[in-house]
């Protein structure tokens, strides 16, 4: 193809339309294939041959700044400095969900509110994020925003967004995935550890509490363990420090509830002989010395007195004792772990515990939970009990559904100790071969303490319930409260504790029951 030589004598040398787009113009073609070309006032300027224009308008076409901002993936928007949108590309209305003439030459401030380029223009800096949640329409974008000028003056401000929402529920999803695995590995190393120290459970909650303790368990910081009574704290104490490197030295256990205030002191620092009226000949090694380079469990620290706490806070802080009787301090490397069922924190505003002890005491906190928040834990202990005292005993006792039941509703109080006495007594009594409600004391039974509380008022004969096998009056019975106390309330927490049961449990009895909410 050959071209005129005038087409190119100028710097423009065809017919430019709308700022660099071709304009289609139907010139005259020579008797050599040439078009005549012209400027913007329809000066002609040259001749272009026929197929090189065609070439040329395609290629145009093709690579026009227009087609690309089309073609490519990325939301684009331009707003003038007062905010008024001057352009804004399909992918943009496609995510947004809007139609371009209904947005063009309107203010950004009234489509979407929220949007950071009415930051950008109030304050003219770049704004930049990976990812920003647009609420008015639950995605997720990854956008770029920045001033736009014209010959130095402040003009308005593009934006370049691109929808990541699936991107980001990807990210979710392996994020999910991810601690789910997490949590995968953490139960499976608390279950293994458990195993070797014959410990039962299986509850989510009580499997991150154990994980907790073996992840603090390799280091030297002093931890305090804190729960109700029965839960048993000296059990994760004694795990701790099994699975310590401090694993073959001294393990020793005191309770500070246990001893006498004239012999706390004694018992933990020892004492030289001659320091007293009947010191022992030789003198007396304290728990400190004992546990030297192991560990020594302080069970009940909450009952210790206010002049022994200073002197512990010492032993901590200095990591050396002074017996009594003696004149010189001796170094001791032992980690100690502390337990409580007792608020500390009221304590100390009670003034009767120590803020700097428990600072000192408190460096990793270990919570046990409650039996009743151990969801299936409580059968597994049975299980596990049932087995222990019928070995014991030699029997072949098994539990009842009811007894069960029993047991999953029952709040137990005493926690894992109460569970334990409750079991023991029942292998012991049971008439039969399995473990029945009539065979167990009526303080473990709630079914049979709301019996009784509505046999006292009127016979029990209020709802009807007539005569029958036990269990038929109680399922009756217990159908009939919670359909009163779901009449009156709306709130499940509220009716949960106001039965003592677990949410858990209301909603199996609801769909037991066949029961509706108010």
């Amino acid at each position: 193809m050959n071209t005129h030589p005038q087409v190119f004598s100028r710097k423009n040398p065809y017919y430019i339309f709308d700022k660099g787009h071709i304009k289609d113009y139907e010139g005259k073609k020579g008797y050599d294939g040439y078009i005549d070309v012209v400027d913007e006032n329809f000066n002609k300027v040259g001749e272009i041959h026929a197929e090189l224009l065609d070439y040329l308008k395609g290629k145009e076409r093709i690579f026009s700044p227009s087609f690309l901002i089309e073609e490519i993936e990325d939301a684009i928007l331009l707003v003038d400095a007062q905010g008024r949108i001057f352009f804004a590309n399909n992918r943009y209305t496609e995510i947004l969900g809007v139609e371009i003439r209904k947005i063009i030459g309107k203010y950004i401030q009234k489509i979407e509110p929220e949007a950071q380029i009415i930051n950008v223009l109030k304050h003219k800096k770049p704004y930049y994020s990976p990812m920003t949640h647009i609420r008015s329409i639950d995605k997720y974008v990854s956008v770029r925003i920045k001033p736009l000028y014209i010959d130095g003056k402040f003009a308005g401000a593009y934006s370049i967004f691109r929808d990541v929402t699936e991107i980001n529920k990807l990210t979710e999803e392996v994020e999910r995935i991810r601690g789910v695995a997490e949590e995968y590995g953490s139960q499976m190393r608390a279950l293994k550890a458990m195993e070797s120290m014959n410990i039962i459970g299986k509850s989510p909650k009580f499997l991150r509490m154990v994980d907790r303790a073996l992840t603090a368990a390799d280091t030297k910081a002093t931890i305090l363990i804190r729960g109700e009574q029965g839960v048993g704290k000296e059990v994760i104490a004694k795990l701790i420090h099994e699975k310590s490197s401090r694993r073959n030295k001294p393990y020793i256990v005191i309770n500070c509830a246990a001893i006498p205030e004239s012999l706390i002191e004694s018992e933990l620092f020892g004492y030289e002989e001659g320091a007293f009226t009947g010191a022992r000949e030789g003198g007396k090694l304290g728990k400190f010395e004992l546990a030297n380079g192991g560990t020594l469990f302080l069970d009940e620290i909450g009952d210790m007195p206010l002049s022994m706490q200073a002197k512990l806070l010492r032993v901590l802080e200095n990591s050396e004792i002074e017996k009594i009787g003696s004149k010189k301090n001796k170094p001791i490397d032992v980690r100690v772990i502390a337990a409580t069922n007792q608020p500390l924190e009221e304590l100390i505003r009670k003034k009767k515990f120590r803020s700097d002890l428990y600072y000192r005491l408190n460096v990793v906190s270990i919570t046990i939970p409650p039996l009743r928040e151990r969801e299936y834990d409580a059968i597994h202990l049975a299980n596990h009990f049932l087995g222990e005292y019928n070995k014991k005993y030699g029997k072949n006792i098994s539990l009842s559904r009811e007894v069960y039941q029993l047991i999953l509703e029952y709040d137990w109080p005493g926690n894992v100790r109460e569970l334990r006495n409750f079991i023991e007594q029942g292998v012991i009594l049971a008439r039969g071969d399995q473990i029945t409600l009539e065979d167990l004391p009526k303080n473990y039974s709630s079914m049979d303490k709301v019996l009784e509380e509505k046999t006292q008022e009127g016979e029990g004969n209020s709802i009807g319930l007539g005569e029958g096998p036990l269990k038929d009056m109680l399922a009756k019975y217990e159908r009939e409260i919670l359909k009163k106390f779901l009449s009156k309330y709306d709130d499940y927490d509220k009716i949960a504790n106001l039965l003592g049961i677990s949410k858990r449990s209301l909603y199996r009895k609801i769909k037991l029951y066949n029961l509706k909410g108010k």
